[in-house]
């Protein structure tokens, strides 16, 4: 009885070991999120969009070149 306990034992300690090491495994491949970025407003119609795709001049963002040209 003894050796029965011990071989499920040893089957469950084995079991853990390779469920921790999957577990580790695919949480360094889990994909990165990218850095949050900055949302500024278009003074001309209130859009808000990411700093990225907006088109400054003075300070001032604006959401596309049409509106740019407007203010100028």
């Amino acid at each position: 009885m003894g050796k029965l306990i011990f071989l499920l034992l040893a089957v469950f300690v084995i079991w853990a070991v390779v469920k921790n090491y999957y577990r580790q495994k695919n949480r360094d491949q889990a994909p990165r999120t990218p850095a949050p970025e900055d949302m500024v407003r278009c003074i001309h119609c209130g859009v808000h969009l990411p700093r990225s795709e907006s088109h400054a001049s003075g300070g001032n963002f604006f959401c596309s070149e049409d509106h740019l040209r407007l203010h100028r």
